[in-house]
């Protein structure tokens, strides 16, 4: 500290840290640091004048401390003198400049700190030199109050410890005078009246320690002068300033609070000032005014007299609010879109909202003000008994009245509690009600329990009150209304039933009026009850007072009073309003109950009224039409009194009196009512009306309801949906009484027809489709229910009759259970469900109504049924077909796996209620076993246990669960049942639920998989059928559908669902035979082929078709030939084509499974294939389609075998290979390449081919052939194939196709040329019979084989045949074919090899016939024919023994590819010819003179030089004369005819040489 002092150096500004460390040191070590402060202030003061503002509040802070710390010393040390000497003189010096200066700072924070510095420095400074610096102390605080809004605290601490030390003080009078308080007291007026602002829990803490200094002030001034402060605050009163009245009214609660008896005395004027206040409007001056007023009476200021008009205000402001609950509502209102059928909610503004939180908090305060007068303060009992009596009557005070029945119980309790008897004296207080009115009164305030708990309240009261009453009434309710309050004390607020709590206290009052036998007293309460109607505006209210008014006069007998009081009940009703007019009809039928007669002499007079008015009606219609909804309510209020006073009537009055009640003329009226609320009150009348007959024949009197089929019509027309009104809530509740009123009148005689039964169902099952946007309420389904039930139940009396209504009623229910709309379903599975429990009910008497819990003891076999006696008789239990139990279940299984789970449970149920009424009908004898009977008993309870374990679970495991349901009841069903189940599977599957639908998938695949193997093949082709329909109608789940298909080819007769597949292809071909989108058809083949079980199957089956289908319908195919296809006009045959495209689209859609069945089955696939080209040959010229379906086919099973040179044959130009007249040469290759990818299945698919070649059709054993001359080239070399294909082929070379001919020869000579020589004997002959084919094609084939066969083939299968192969080749050499012309000559120089022994002179005669030609062919145009005929000079060369000749054909130039001149070539050729074989000259001259005839000019050319040539060789002139004649004449005519120049030239040129030759020899 002392180190501290020493930085305090004189004439220096300390830092503002020393200064505040002082301070800090002063507040903790106050002991030690007042004996310092001197020291402190003589070196602070003289640097406070240089001090700047941003450290002034530091100091002000520091002198704050330093001055608390020396009072708190004084007051430890118990001194009261002020500091002396030098040190008073410090502290006025620095009280001066912390008045003068520093409290007018700009800095809002060094004011402040100045003023909490000054407030505690007044202490210390002395009494003189504070009362000189009074005048300006107090305004300089009074200034800073009025400046600093956010915290005045400190300033007003200061001006409290200010006042208290000029005004109270130890035998001293006060410093100032009351009147200079006037500043004072007027800016403490203005902050005495509480404001809590928005802020933190601080800011509030900070505002109410103001408040309280600011409440301290008042004190300290009453405390000096009492009497001043209470005329001044009495006259601010009276002022018009909002602010100071609540300033005023706070201060005097506090004071009356803190010190009551200063001014006990002069309480009246507080109460006459108080009165003044009570008529004004603000909320917070009344807030104020009632916490004044509770605190006068707890304090006593209050008297009976001068209390009544405040408690009267206290209660007024009790009844601001309905309810807290509407307005804390409101205080967190948010502003959300109303829905469609909703009124608009107004939100109230933010100023409107802050009112009534306002008038909240008002109310909150008078209630809690009275309750504590009445529980709390016994001085107050005596002005609030019986005053509050008085509080319950004003309606205006209604919403007060919990609260006054709370105060009027504890002040009864209190009284009790002393002994004292509950009692009014009338005669010493004024306008307290009577007990009749009291009961009037607080009966129809029981009305509303669930708003408040004034209904509890009221009964209290009515107990509390017993004295006041009548003894008789008192003993009743001593026993009813504990039961009373019973009933409220637990209200569930979403079950409660507003009409059941008024029949309680209906039935209380009638109980109460039947104990008192005072007539004069029962009118008195009438009349009580009838002033009510002044009061009530609520048409709920005034339903309830019609209603209390018809039970009072029930019990009175005085007819001229129920007559002017039925009058006046139907004067004061509102009969536009509904349930105004509801009560009326209802007093009515309560009134007619004792007085009928008169009720009905009303009614008809009130009728015959507006009867009078039926041209006015007419006209209003036409001119002001909204008049006519005033004559409706009157007609719709009629109406109900009518329905009443015959629901009410003794049955015995109501047979005499039905003429009356249903008028021919009144209900016409009734029945033009327009407004819907007055068709609600028709609709109440009839079905009151029917009710009535009903009750009638229950009571032994029964009648037919007159008139019923008109209101039936009427009824249905409001039935029917209205779309100008489609949004209508009015209109909803309109249809659900309808629907009521419906299944009443259904119930009376006489039975309805059926027209008239369809008319109303009709109408009826339009509600299912109402949408949830009009949130259509559960009663108008629960009516419909209940008319379907009763259509039911009026059905028949017989099971069967029952049966059947309830399957048609189903069969319409069904429609909507499948709906696509949740909420749609959800009605039809509920109403379904009731249906199905009422018909068991009516059944299966004593079965369980509502589902069977426990035990299921009622699920007991047929026998014990019996023995129990408690089965239906035979009448009305159905026989078990009747319920058809398949088709139900398969109709409820999609159900079972809604996205729904209240849906799910409800399905499940019905399930459960289907398969417990099979179970209780008896089976018939020998039916089933015991055994069997327990087995199906125990499978029912487990369906039931699994139905009651899923409520309310949502788990995801329906599938599950629906399987387990299937399990259960697969025991159940028998064949048949299972039979209609799986046919009905089409609507189950398509469910327009996709979740629901695959539930119901997985359904019929367990039915299958379990029943499957007893399906008879007629059911299971309907139901595949079924099944194909469902997936052609819904795409989207074809694959859950087509995997049911598969389960049902899988687990029954597989080929008759494959032959059902192929007839959907055969349907979808003829509808949509253009367009060919077969998508149905399509989606079925893929599936079934990519079964892992079934596809191998069904390929197999699908080839099965294609290889035995015929090209053309039977019925066509009998009619001709194809080649008679003009005069017959023939159709293909659909079942092939749907077999091709069945078998392209496994093919095309093959995955690994389809793949390797198609592996397994290749050569049979394959050769199918091969053998369709054939058959469709028939069909080109009527059509191309299937051969494009074929040529597809065949390419994409080349995909699927992965053989890309097998599609290429097809690929580019297919369809006109396949077309022409070779297209056995496309076969050929397809197979060939076939068995060249999978040589291992070339024998099997030989196998398959060769008996093809048996067949009927041409084309087909053509392609049988051309696809074994495509194997035959690679096919193993084993004795037993090619011995069997050889023996084949053999066989068909005699075929009568000619293509088949050419196939085979061609097959024999590929085998031949692949090595195998076993078999070229059969060859040869083969070969050597078809030599002389007439068909061209097939001589050319047997020719070009021969040379090959020939080369392998020994001498002793030749020889024998050399000379016929000669003969037959030497015609073939002429033919038109090159190849053919090649190829004999080929085969001449082959054959010459073998020309041996005796047979060689013979061959070489032929040869010398032949040789000419061979040379003429040398130069063929052909090259082939060129070569062939140089090969075979070369062959027979060696045979004809001429070295020159054998030279000539030897020569390089006679090779193939290199020039040769001809012209020199035949000169030697004939030179050397004529030379060695000059006696075969005419031989050779006639072979070139029938050359002369060949259609080939070159070969033309060629013998006419050759002959030229020749003859110019022969040197003998006899030989030359024989034949020149000829030959020149034949030249010449080739000279000058022949169109060739070649010809000309080379006949011209031969001419010349036979004339010199004739030269030579003549000379």
């Amino acid at each position: 500290m002392d180190e501290t002092f020493n930085q305090l150096a004189g004439g220096m500004v300390p830092v503002v840290h020393l200064v505040q460390t002082l301070a800090e040191f002063a507040s903790s070590c106050g002991l030690q640091f007042a004996p310092r402060l001197k020291n402190v202030l003589s070196r602070v003061l003289p640097i406070l004048s240089n001090v700047t503002d941003n450290h002034r509040q530091a100091f002000a802070n520091a002198f704050t401390f330093w001055c608390d710390t020396v009072n708190q010393c004084n007051e430890v040390c118990l001194s009261n003198t002020s500091p002396e000497g030098d040190l008073q003189a410090l502290l006025q010096q620095a009280f001066e400049l912390l008045l003068n200066s520093w409290i007018k700072s700009p800095d809002s924070g060094v004011r402040l700190a100045t003023a909490e510095a000054l407030g505690k420095m007044v202490d210390l400074i002395s009494r003189k030199h504070l009362i000189s610096a009074l005048p300006r102390l107090l305004p300089s605080i009074l200034a800073v109050c009025r400046k600093e809004k956010e915290n005045p605290l400190p300033a007003t601490t200061s001006l409290h410890t200010v006042l208290s030390l000029i005004l109270v003080n130890d035998a001293r009078s006060p410093m100032i005078d009351f009147l200079a308080l006037s500043p004072v007291l007027n800016m403490l007026l203005l902050k005495a009246y509480l404001t809590v602002k928005k802020g933190s829990n601080s800011a509030y803490s900070a505002q109410m320690k103001n408040h309280n200094e600011v409440l301290r002030c008042f004190v300290t001034i009453r405390e000096a002068y009492p009497s001043e402060i209470f005329d001044f605050l009495l006259h601010q009163l009276r002022t018009r300033e909002e602010y100071v009245q609540l300033g005023v009214l706070s201060v005097w609660k506090h004071l009356i609070f803190r010190q009551s008896e200063p001014w006990l005395n002069r309480r009246g004027e507080i109460a006459e000032a108080v009165n003044y206040l009570l008529r004004k409007q603000d909320l917070k001056l009344k807030k104020s005014i009632a916490e004044l007023i509770v605190c006068m009476a707890s304090s006593g200021y209050l008297n009976k007299t001068t209390s009544e008009a405040c408690i009267e205000f206290l209660v007024k402001q009790c009844a601001l609010a309905s309810t807290r609950k509407r307005l804390s509502e409101a205080s967190s209102a948010v502003p959300e879109k109303p829905k469609a059928t909703e009124m608009p909610v107004s939100i109230p503004a933010k100023k409107e909202l802050g009112g009534q939180l306002r008038s909240l908090e008002l109310r909150r305060v008078c209630e809690t003000g009275l309750l504590l007068l009445a529980g709390t303060v016994p001085a107050a009992e005596v002005i609030l008994w019986p005053f509050l009596l008085k509080m319950l009557m004003p309606v205006e005070y209604t919403a007060a009245l919990d609260t006054v029945c709370k105060c009027i119980t504890e002040v009864l309790k209190h009284k009790r509690s002393r002994g004292e008897k509950v009692s009014i004296d009338y005669s010493m207080t004024s306008n307290i009600p009577e007990p009749e009115e009291l009961f009037a009164r607080l009966l129809l305030l029981l009305q509303y329990p669930l708003d408040t708990e004034l209904a509890s309240r009221v009964l209290t009261i009515l107990d509390d009150l017993g004295p006041i009453f009548p003894t008789a009434i008192v003993l009743l309710w001593e026993e009813e209304i504990p039961k009373l309050k019973a009933y409220i004390s637990n209200i569930d607020v979403a079950s409660w039933q507003q009409i059941v709590w008024e029949d309680m206290i209906i039935h209380l009052l009638s109980d109460a009026l039947g104990v008192v036998h005072d007539p004069e007293w029962i009118m008195s309460f009438g009349n009580a009850l009838a002033t009510h109607y002044n009061l009530y505006d609520d048409n709920q209210q005034i339903s309830l007072l019609h209603r209390c008014m018809g039970t009072v006069l029930q019990k009175t007998d005085n007819e001229v009073y129920v007559q002017r009081m039925i009058t006046l009940m139907y004067q004061r009703s509102d009969v536009s309003n509904k349930i105004n007019r509801g009560g009326l009809a209802t007093a009515m039928g309560l009134v007619a109950s004792a007085h009928l007669d008169t009720v009905l002499a009303k009614l008809r007079r009130i009728l015959d009224n507006h009867k009078r008015n039926g041209f006015l009606r007419f006209v209003l219609h036409f001119v002001k039409p909204q008049k006519i909804r005033a004559v409706d309510n009157v007609f719709a209020t009629l109406a109900l009194m009518y329905g009443y006073t015959a629901s009410y009537a003794p049955s015995s009055g109501i047979e005499a009196r039905i003429e009356i009640l249903v008028g021919s003329d009144m209900l016409k009226g009734f029945l033009k009512v327009k407004a819907q609320a007055s068709k609600q009150a028709v609709l109440s009348a009839i079905n009151l009306l029917g009710q009535a007959v009903i009750k009638a024949a229950k009571n032994g009197t029964v009648f037919p309801l007159k008139k019923r089929d008109i209101m039936l019509n009427y009824i249905i027309s409001l039935m029917e949906k209205d779309e100008k009104n489609s949004l209508d809530i009015e209109l909803q509740h309109t249809q659900e009484m309808a629907l009521d009123a419906c299944a009443t009148l259904v119930s009376v005689n006489p039975k309805l027809t059926s027209k008239m039964r369809d008319s109303v169902l009709q109408a009826a099952f339009g509600f299912f489709t109402l949408p949830m946007s009009l949130a259509v309420s559960d009663t108008l389904f629960t009516n419909l229910t209940r008319f379907l039930c009763t259509i039911l139940l009026t059905s028949g009396d017989d099971g069967k009759s029952r049966a059947m209504q309830l399957q048609f009623l189903l069969k319409r229910l069904d429609e909507f259970a499948s709906s696509s709309m949740e909420y749609e379903r959800e009605r039809a599975v509920r109403t379904v469900l009731a249906l199905l429990q009422y018909y068991r009910a009516l059944c299966f008497p004593g079965s369980c109504y509502v589902g069977c819990t426990g035990s299921y003891m009622h699920l007991r076999s047929s026998s014990d049924t019996d023995q129990s006696g408690g089965a239906a008789g035979p009448a009305l239990l159905p026989p078990r077909e009747a319920l058809r139990l398949g088709e139900r279940i398969v109709a409820f299984l999609p159900r079972c796996t809604d996205v729904s789970p209240v849906i799910r449970i409800l399905a499940g149920q019905i399930i459960t209620i289907l398969c417990n009424m099979v179970m209780l009908i008896p089976d018939p004898a020998g039916a089933k076993s015991t055994d069997d009977s327990i087995e199906l008993s125990l499978a029912i309870t487990a369906l039931q246990d699994l139905t009651d374990s899923t409520k309310g679970k949502t788990d995801g495991s329906e599938v599950n669960v629906l399987q387990r349901v299937v399990d259960a009841v697969l025991n159940l069903l028998n064949y048949t049942e299972v039979v209609a189940a799986l046919k009905g599977c089409k609507i189950a599957v398509c469910d327009k639920v996709l979740q629901s639908a695959q539930g119901a998938m997985s359904a019929l695949t367990q039915i299958i998989y379990s029943r499957g193997s007893q399906l008879r093949e007629g059911d299971i082709c309907k139901i595949a059928r079924n099944l194909f329909e469902a997936a052609a109608i819904d795409c989207d789940r074809h694959q859950g559908i087509l995997a049911v298909v598969c389960s049902l080819a899988e687990h029954s007769v597989a080929k008759v669902v494959f032959s059902e597949i192929i007839t959907a292809g055969e349907i979808e071909l003829v509808d949509d035979l253009d367009k060919r989108k077969l998508c149905r058809f399509e989606k079925i083949i893929l599936a079934i082929s990519h079964h892992e079980k079934l596809s191998l199957i069904f390929l197999e089956y699908v080839v099965d078709i294609l290889d035995h289908a015929p090209v053309f319908k039977e019925d066509d195919a009998e009619k001709g030939n194809i080649s008679d296809h003009l005069t017959f006009p023939m159709s293909l045959c659909q079942r092939s084509q749907a077999a091709t495209l069945a078998l392209q689209e496994i093919l095309r859609g093959a995955n690994d499974t389809v793949k390797q069945a198609v592996n397994q089955c290749y050569p049979r696939v394959l050769c199918c294939l091969l053998l369709r080209i054939g058959s469709i040959q028939e069909s080109i010229s009527i059509d191309m389609q299937p051969l494009r379906d074929m040529i597809t086919t065949i390419h994409v099973f080349s995909e699927t075998v992965e053989n890309d040179d097998m599609g290429k044959v097809l690929f580019t130009d297919g369809e006109q290979r396949l077309s022409g007249e070779r297209w056995t040469e496309a076969v050929e290759e397809v197979a060939s390449n076939s068995a060249r990818e999978k040589p291992e299945e070339v024998t099997n698919m030989c196998t398959l081919l060769w008996p093809a070649l048996e067949r009927q059709h041409d084309c087909q054993r053509a392609a049988a052939a051309a696809a074994l001359s495509g194997l035959v080239q690679h096919c193993e070399n084993t004795s037993i194939l090619l011995g069997s294909l050889v023996e084949a082929l053999t066989a068909h070379t005699s075929d009568e196709s000619s293509t088949v001919r050419l196939l085979c020869v061609r097959s024999l000579v590929q085998m031949i040329k692949r090595g195998v020589t076993a078999f070229v004997p059969e060859a040869l002959n083969v070969i050597v019979a078809l030599l002389e084919d007439k068909e061209d094609e097939v001589a050319n084939a047997a020719v070009c084989g021969l040379s090959p066969v020939i080369q392998v083939a020994s001498a002793e299968v030749v020889y024998p045949m050399l000379l016929n192969l000669c003969l037959r080749l030497s015609i073939l050499q002429t033919r038109h074919l090159e190849s053919t012309r090649a190829a004999a000559f080929e085969a001449l120089g082959s054959v010459s090899k073998f020309a041996t022994g005796v047979q060689l002179g013979t061959f070489m005669e032929q040869i010398h016939k032949i040789l000419p030609r061979l040379v003429f062919h040398v130069n063929d145009e052909a090259p082939s024919v060129s070569l062939a005929c140089k090969n075979a000079l070369r062959s027979i060369s060696p045979l004809l023994h001429a070295q020159d000749i054998r030279a000539l054909v030897n020569l390089r130039t006679f090779e193939f590819g290199r020039s040769m001149e001809y012209d020199d070539f035949v000169k030697e050729f004939v030179k050397h010819l004529v030379l060695q074989f000059r006696d075969k000259v005419d031989i050779y001259v006639s072979c070139a003179i029938q050359a002369f005839e060949s259609p080939w000019p070159v070969i033309q050319a060629n013998s006419a030089y050759f002959v030229g040539c020749l003859l110019s060789r022969v040197r003998d002139a006899v030989s030359v004369a024989h034949y020149v004649p000829q030959v020149s004449n034949l030249l010449m005519k080739m000279t000058t005819s022949s169109p060739s120049a070649l010809v000309r030239a080379k006949s011209t040129l031969a001419l010349s040489q036979i004339m010199n030759e004739m030269e030579v020899l003549n000379t």
